[in-house]
């Protein structure tokens, strides 16, 4: 059976034995935290931080890589991603993060059969799954795992790959900053209510449509000129990122 875009976003491409590096790495990861809180009411930011306990958004947003290194929560590897082929028609239907994501936002629309800490954990997917669906090399191609595979020479220093170096590498060259991300691209209040428009499998596609710029290195070698024309677009899809976060949890946590 042939599928579309929606029918292969809503599967995965189960990589066993493999090494996946995980999206934005720490810093990024932060960022959109930090965009979203920017962008968020007051209230909202109240009734989120009580089912934190505690915990900063910062550590919010990085608790799915934090937790990766307990063998007992495996199971939560596919949820960062989804990967098909250039050109792919069908993919098995499993876990991954469209179908995690969509699934959290169902469990949300009927909150109050749900316990604290099971809205806590709803809540720290959307922090860290929202930020990974943003990242392009999550909605990448099976064949190099996302990018990481994929080889790179990173302004003259050998030893990485290009998952890696869109995570983390490029916004730590560029020391990047909060202000950085919310400068990087101004949107009206009708702009930002469009972007806002809860759709996961169309941020998917916006997100997979990087890949084109993510891939345009030349002999594998990331160069200041590849990190001047792809971290536009690294800025601009961590600050929707944030944006979306912020319109999500809006959403769900306004009223108590």
């Amino acid at each position: 059976m042939k599928h579309s875009f929606l029918a292969i976003a809503a599967a995965v491409v189960f990589l066993s034995g493999t090494t996946r590096s995980f999206a934005w790495g720490h810093q990024g990861h932060s960022l959109v935290a930090e965009v979203a809180f920017h962008y968020m009411d007051e209230a909202t930011k109240k009734h989120v931080m009580e089912y934190l306990d505690g915990m900063s958004i910062e550590d919010a947003a990085n608790w799915m890589d934090a937790i990766k290194s307990d063998h007992a929560n495996d199971y939560m590897k596919p949820y960062h991603y989804i990967d098909f082929e250039k050109g792919a028609t069908e993919a098995p239907v499993g876990d991954n993060i469209v179908t995690v994501l969509n699934q959290t936002l169902k469990d949300l629309n009927h909150k109050e059969t749900l316990s604290h800490d099971e809205i806590k954990k709803k809540i720290l997917f959307l922090f860290h799954l929202i930020g990974d669906l943003h990242q392009p090399l999550h909605i990448g191609y099976p064949s190099d795992k996302g990018g990481n595979t994929y080889q790179l020479n990173f302004m003259g220093s050998n030893g990485t790959n290009l998952h890696a170096t869109w995570d983390s590498g490029i916004i730590e060259y560029k020391a990047t900053s909060l202000s950085d991300v919310l400068n990087s691209k101004k949107y009206t209040p009708e702009e930002i209510a469009t972007l806002q428009k809860i759709d996961i499998i169309e941020w998917a596609k916006q997100s997979r449509g990087h890949l084109k710029e993510a891939y345009s290195v030349n002999n594998h070698k990331a160069d200041d000129i590849y990190v001047d024309a792809v971290y536009p677009i690294i800025k601009t899809q961590i600050l929707d990122a944030g944006i979306r976060l912020a319109g999500i949890l809006e959403h769900y946590f306004k009223q108590a």
